[in-house]
């Protein structure tokens, strides 16, 4: 079954001999997965909320861009601008649009042969949630004994909620049976619509994806009593459906494999490494996770999300090492995970403001137009506080679809370029990877291999230039470019990076 997975993924993989995979690689490793902040993304109506016609709208320019997955953040009915903590989870926020809008979404996007994943956090309800509204009037409710009432009875957030709203939240009370088909029902709803499995979303990213909720050791064992069921009861229905695992503390998701048979977690350690810029802490990374998530599982690799600082503020909008990043992001063995705006150098860091609002800087909008109040600009937090301070967005700044799109030189291209490589490279795609030993401490190489298909990635972690011997006898060439290399001794400039294609003889 694996196996006829891969072959199936790409088109571009095509020409592999798919009679000969037996590879450990997981099927998500040739998706390359775009991540969605919907009321951030496409306004289509005026309000400046993004919505779900608008990201129809836009699905064409991710298709062009080598897009194969949607990853889309909480879409559930709630009050607060982000939507992690829900009101009701069998209907939409109508500021993006109806229950039918988003499922429409899901067929044109499928009609593209793109798949959309869902983000999911259930473990929490809002006050508007029947269960919470009936315990908070009388604690006695029979609804009281669906949630969390002893050891963690309430949140008290101490925030200050974007646009004055006043929510209590609460956990639910993953060891009641009662909680977990409900829990079931959820996914069921979303994953195969009126019993459709066609017709809804492709896999789903569990937020907070905890073993014990919140370490307060009261509600644990929550990945095999909890989520294990969960994603039996969806397989049963929808055997293609995959779950991602969240969670940024647990080092390398050993646990969420284990007891919850996930297919892939978040790659935090090597988000941290790859930050840092440090050699020692990359090749750790990489010999230890691998090792973790091979052979049926895999993990996300990414240089940015909604929860941590744009990786353009991080480098301080360095071209080099946005470049690079985008390197380390595209090349590495995993599937690679691209931050809305990420491929344009959108900018961002979190505020201090006590408030649910301080993740507002890296979820600004989209930057389609070079002018940043634009028809259609999802800026929906305009006028509303200090983190509409115009830092990390300007008017022709260079960093947006309008003016990155033609220019051939744009990080927008590079993405591009790269995303291409990737998808043409079966060594990138789905091959093994291994650092390669080099006394030099600022580079890098690392070998993705697939058969007689292998690629070296070379890179120059220090701002100073660097030669390098390439660690091969065999013919190579510059992938960018396409030329054959006439010499073994390779000169990279200050977070330069060489991805090379190596023939090797038959076997």
């Amino acid at each position: 079954m694996l196996t006829r997975l891969l072959c199936l993924t790409s088109v571009a993989l095509a020409s592999v001999a798919c009679a000969a995979s037996t590879t450990q690689a997981h099927p998500l490793e040739s998706e390359i997965v775009y991540q969605i902040f919907p009321r951030s993304y496409r306004d289509s109506n005026g309000d400046r909320n993004g919505d779900f016609n608008g990201i129809i709208k836009k699905l064409p320019y991710l298709k062009r861009m080598g897009i194969t997955s949607i990853l889309i953040n909480p879409i559930f009915k709630a009050r607060e601008y982000h939507n992690y903590f829900a009101d009701n989870f069998f209907n939409v926020d109508p500021a993006f649009g109806s229950n039918s809008d988003f499922f429409r979404f899901i067929q044109t996007a499928h009609s593209l042969r793109l798949k959309v994943i869902l983000d999911m956090e259930i473990q929490y309800v809002a006050d508007k949630h029947p269960w919470l509204a009936a315990t908070l009037k009388d604690p006695q409710s029979s609804l009281a004994r669906n949630l969390w009432t002893k050891g963690s009875a309430f949140y008290d957030l101490n925030l200050n909620w974007w646009g004055g709203a006043k929510i209590k939240v609460a956990a639910i009370n993953p060891d009641s049976p009662a909680v977990l088909e409900w829990a079931k029902s959820i996914f069921r709803f979303w994953a195969a619509p009126n019993g459709h499995p066609q017709h809804g979303v492709d896999g789903f990213r569990i937020d907070h994806m905890m073993d014990d909720l919140d370490n307060l050791h009261v509600k644990t064992r929550m990945l095999s009593k909890f989520w294990l069921p969960i994603e039996q009861e969806i397989r049963g229905i929808k055997p293609t459906v995959f779950f991602l695992a969240e969670q940024s503390d647990w080092g390398t998701g050993s646990d969420h494999f284990k007891k919850a048979n996930v297919d892939a977690v978040y790659g935090f350690p090597l988000y941290f490494a790859i930050k840092s810029l440090q050699k020692e802490k990359i090749t750790r990374v990489i010999e230890t996770s691998v090792k973790v998530w091979e052979p049926r599982t895999t993990q996300f690799n990414f240089i940015e999300n909604h929860d941590v600082s744009r990786f353009a503020s991080i480098v301080k909008n360095d071209s080099r090492l946005l470049r690079l990043g985008a390197v380390l992001n595209l090349t590495l063995k995993g599937t690679p995970l691209i931050y809305y705006g990420q491929e344009l150098g959108m900018k961002g860091v979190q505020g201090k403001w006590n408030s649910d609002a301080n993740d507002i800087p890296v979820r600004l909008a989209y930057r389609w137009n070079r002018k940043i109040n634009a028809p259609g600009t999802a800026n929906f937090y305009r006028g509303t506080g200090p983190w509409d301070n115009r830092e990390f967005e300007s008017d022709n700044d260079g960093i947006s679809v309008e003016e990155e799109d033609n220019r051939p030189d744009s990080l927008l291209n590079f993405y591009r370029r790269l995303i291409k490589l990737r998808q043409r490279s079966p060594a990138l795609a789905i091959g093994t990877e291994e650092v390669v030993p080099t006394t030099n401490s600022s580079i890098l190489i690392i070998k993705r291999a697939w058969g007689k298909f292998q690629t070296l990635i070379i890179v120059n972690l220090s701002a100073q230039s660097q030669t390098v011997s390439i660690p091969t006898r065999h013919f190579t060439r510059n992938l960018m470019t396409g030329h054959a290399l006439k010499t073994k001794m390779l000169r990279l400039s200050s977070y330069g990076f060489k991805l090379l294609g190596v023939t090797t003889p038959d076997r």
